[in-house]
This record gives structure tokens, C-alpha cells and sequence, in this order.
């Protein structure tokens, strides 16, 4: 009996050793003719494209500042993507947008293989320190060579030296001379990087303000938007290191928020209010809705890259009830621009 036990344990044990083997390779060949479109739409091959594109729109015949709007919209749509946690569906309408508005470019063409020479990043510092005291378009030197930066942690394979040269170029086109900006009123209304969580509260009482003045005619849209971006690639440009960078760079954001509190002069025309249940970014429906208006690069950009800055922002926020407003204002940092 003993026997007769022992080899019915046995067969027990080798059915269910065979049986996982079994499932094992049934599950490994799943996964192995899972169809590509199952995998996520958005990842790195939007950040090499997109740091493509960034280092061809200094180039003869090209335009820094709108091209570079939409290579960094490329760039930050794996971000948004991935720190958001976007489904599959909504990943793949926002890849329609990009595919329909910015990526027929030719900027976008992939780049001849070469080795990569990591060490060749350092450079894109010092060629954005050399000119991070001023501010310059806006601040865009700043938004497009953070973003560079950041997606070349991600891909270090990408710091090619064809493609390091083309960014160096995309950055040395803002100019490196010092530039007189706006004057400073109530210096002492101004947060530096110093304290994060208080310099992340800054920059988002400052959009309030700036997206009220544009609401009420007084204001301009890309003030509001920008105030989030430029802040946003301050911080990062901080976390990722370079916080000697970053804090000569403090006067320049801060001279674009002086601009922001002067407003602009629009006649007073007001801003309709929009609809209660319109959809977010984080939603499919919103990326369906963009994708059927007639926008342009820069605004098509700034529908991902707005959302990306205030949502990696708030994650950080500490503020229920400011965090609130925020997002109760997110149509018209997105919808109208």
C-alpha cells in the first residue's frame, strides 16, 4: 500500500509539474505573437524622435522656436504617458494627434547610427548656462533643453555626437548675451528654488492669476501656460543636478512672471466659459476631441505639453484645495489656446 501510495504521489507530482510546464510555454507563446499595437503606443521611440527633431530646428531653412515646439511636445508626450499611466486607447489617439499635426516633418527622420559619447550632455549645460541669466523667448531655451536633457537620462544611446551637435546649435540660436528684462515690482512677492514644495505653490498661484487676467480679456493664454512649463523645467533642471544652473535662472522666470502679472491689453474681451463635463487629458475623449480641431504646430503642442507640466507638477503640490482650482480650470489651459 505504502508502494502503491508513493507512486500515485509521484504521478501526481510529475502531471503537475508537467501541467505548469505546459501552461508556462502556452503563456510564453502568447506573449510572444501578442500583436505590436498591443504594446504601449508612446514610450522611447517618441523621445528619440523627438530629440531628432530637436537637434535639426537650428538648421538652415528651419525654425527653432515653432519646430521646437513640436519636438518637445513629442518628447513629452513618453513622459506624460508613462508618469500619468495612460491607457492604450488614449495613448493612441494622442499619437494620432502627433502623427497628423507635428511628425510629418522631416526634422522627425530617424538620425544614421553612430556610437554613443554620453559625455558629450555636459555640454548642453554649459551652453544653457551661458545664457539662463536672461530670459529669452519666453523661456523656451530653457523648456527645450530641459526636456532634452531629461530624455537623454532616459536614452543615453540617443547622446550620439551628430545629434549632441544639432541640440548644442537649437540651444546657441537664443543668444548668450546678457538681455535687460522687465523690472522686478514687489521683489519680496517672489519664490526661488530653494524650498520645492514652497516654489511649486508659487508656480501655481502665479498661473491662477495669469489664467484670470487672460479669462477677463487682460491677458494673454500664453502667459498661463508658460508659467507652468518654464517653472516646471526649472525644477527639473534642479532635480536632475544642475541646480547651480537652475538658480541663475531664477531672475529670468521670475521676469517672465512680472510680464504675466502686467498682462496684455486684449479690449477687455472676455473668454467664454466652457462646458461642465468637458473631457481631460487624461481621458481618450479629450485626444478624440483634439484630433478633429483645425489647430496649428504650437497650439497642438501646447495641448501636451501644458498638461504635462501641470500634472507632474500637482503630483507634488501638497494642497487639496489649491490643487482643486487648478483642475477646475484645466479646460481653458487646454481647450483654447
Amino acid at each position: 500500500m505504502l508502494k502503491a501510495a508513493g507512486m500515485v504521489a509521484v504521478a501526481g507530482f510529475w502531471s503537475d509539474t508537467l501541467f505548469s510546464q505546459l501552461a508556462m510555454a502556452a503563456e510564453e507563446k502568447t506573449l510572444k505573437e501578442e500583436p505590436r499595437e498591443k504594446a504601449s503606443p508612446i514610450g522611447q521611440e517618441q523621445i528619440i524622435k523627438g530629440l531628432d527633431g530637436m537637434s535639426r530646428v537650428a538648421e538652415p531653412g528651419n525654425n527653432t522656436f515653432v519646430q521646437g515646439h513640436g519636438a518637445a511636445a513629442v518628447i513629452s508626450s513618453a513622459f506624460f504617458c508613462r508618469d500619468e499611466k495612460l491607457d492604450h486607447d488614449t495613448q493612441k489617439e494622442m499619437l494620432s494627434l502627433m502623427e497628423a499635426r507635428l511628425l510629418r516633418s522631416r526634422i522627425y527622420e530617424p538620425r544614421e547610427k553612430e556610437k554613443a559619447e554620453p559625455e558629450l550632455v555636459q555640454e548642453l549645460v554649459k551652453d544653457l548656462d551661458a545664457g539662463i541669466d536672461s530670459l529669452r523667448r519666453s523661456g523656451h531655451n530653457i523648456i527645450f533643453t530641459v526636456l532634452s536633457l531629461k530624455a537623454l537620462s532616459e536614452v543615453p544611446q540617443a547622446a550620439t555626437p551628430k545629434r549632441i551637435a544639432g541640440l548644442r546649435r537649437m540651444i546657441q540660436s537664443f543668444g548668450s548675451e546678457r538681455e535687460r528684462g522687465p523690472e522686478l515690482k514687489d521683489k519680496d512677492t517672489f519664490v526661488d528654488l530653494s524650498d520645492e514644495k514652497k516654489f511649486i505653490r508659487f508656480i501655481f498661484q502665479e498661473y491662477l492669476k495669469a489664467l484670470d487676467l487672460y479669462l477677463h480679456g487682460k491677458g494673454h493664454h500664453g502667459f498661463a501656460g508658460h508659467v507652468l512649463t518654464v517653472g516646471h523645467a526649472m525644477l527639473e533642471l534642479k532635480r536632475m543636478g544642475h541646480e547651480e544652473t537652475a538658480r541663475k535662472g531664477v531672475e529670468a522666470y521670475w521676469q517672465f512672471i512680472q510680464q504675466a502679472r502686467n498682462g496684455a491689453n486684449l479690449r477687455g474681451r472676455k473668454v467664454a466659459d466652457g462646458p461642465a463635463d468637458s473631457p481631460r487629458p487624461l481621458s481618450r475623449d479629450y485626444w478624440v476631441e483634439q484630433t478633429k480641431r483645425g489647430t496649428g504646430s504650437i497650439v497642438s503642442s501646447h495641448l501636451i505639453k501644458y498638461p504635462y507640466s501641470l500634472y507632474a507638477l500637482a503630483k507634488d503640490l501638497g494642497d487639496d484645495e489649491l490643487k482643486q482650482r487648478v483642475l477646475d480650470k484645466i479646460y481653458h489651459l487646454t481647450a483654447v489656446s
